[in-house]
């Protein structure tokens, strides 16, 4: 990730990432590597919930 994140935050890079949109990326990253994204947006945007199972990868 580290690599990642300092080659889009090079002037040479067309697509360049600010300081802001860096952090919030790996915020948001840390909460899907953490599986607490699903309920945050939930709280942040409460109604209906969705019957939807997790997706589970090929050959689990």
């Amino acid at each position: 990730m580290d690599q990642v994140v300092s080659k889009r935050m090079v002037k040479k890079q067309q697509m360049r990432w600010s300081q802001r949109g860096a952090h919030l990326l790996l915020q948001v990253r840390t909460q899907v590597l953490n599986d607490d994204l699903r309920p945050t947006f939930e709280r942040w945007y409460p109604g209906p919930k969705a019957d939807v199972a997790p997706t589970q990868e090929a050959g689990a």
